[in-house]
């Protein structure tokens, strides 16, 4: 009976029962380092701050410019060449969707004054939306250099 109590299975030549751990904590406390390295890199990162590039272009034809062209002054005035639009997007939308040659192309553009605040543009960019302008393009001022890369 003795021999049968060394033949458990931990002991001797038979067939071994217990699982070798040491293998699994080795490839736990590298996945531990990892994640530990990788974690702050996968947070939230402050706010980019985002240069607006020039760029060259060529010249828009008056004709054009008086019927698709959508301005923002400096003050946050909307024009339609040189019509003054309402600075409501739901009233303005309505006026754009008024506007023959905009239907028919369904494309305009818009220059703004470059102190203007972005969400300024956005107001228009949602009244041509709401007017069913399907595509959109920026004026930039064809004199100007586009600026150089970094």
């Amino acid at each position: 009976m003795s021999s049968h109590l060394l033949d458990d299975g931990l002991h001797g030549d038979g067939p071994v029962a217990g699982i070798n751990v040491t293998p699994m904590v080795d490839v736990m406390l590298c996945l531990l380092i990892i994640f530990m390295v990788s974690a702050p890199l996968m947070g939230p990162q402050a706010p980019m701050e985002i240069s607006i590039p020039r760029a060259v272009g060529s010249a828009v034809a008056e004709e054009q410019f008086l019927l698709t062209t959508i301005s923002v002054d400096k003050n946050g005035g909307v024009f339609l060449g040189t019509v003054a639009l309402a600075s409501d997007p739901t009233t303005m939308a309505a006026e754009l969707s008024n506007n023959a040659k905009l239907k028919a192309d369904q494309i305009a553009f818009i220059q703004g004054d470059e102190n203007i605040p972005f969400d300024r543009i956005v107001d228009v960019l949602v009244a041509l939306r709401t007017a069913g302008v399907s595509k959109v393009g920026f004026l930039t001022d064809p004199r100007a250099e586009a600026a150089p890369a970094k």
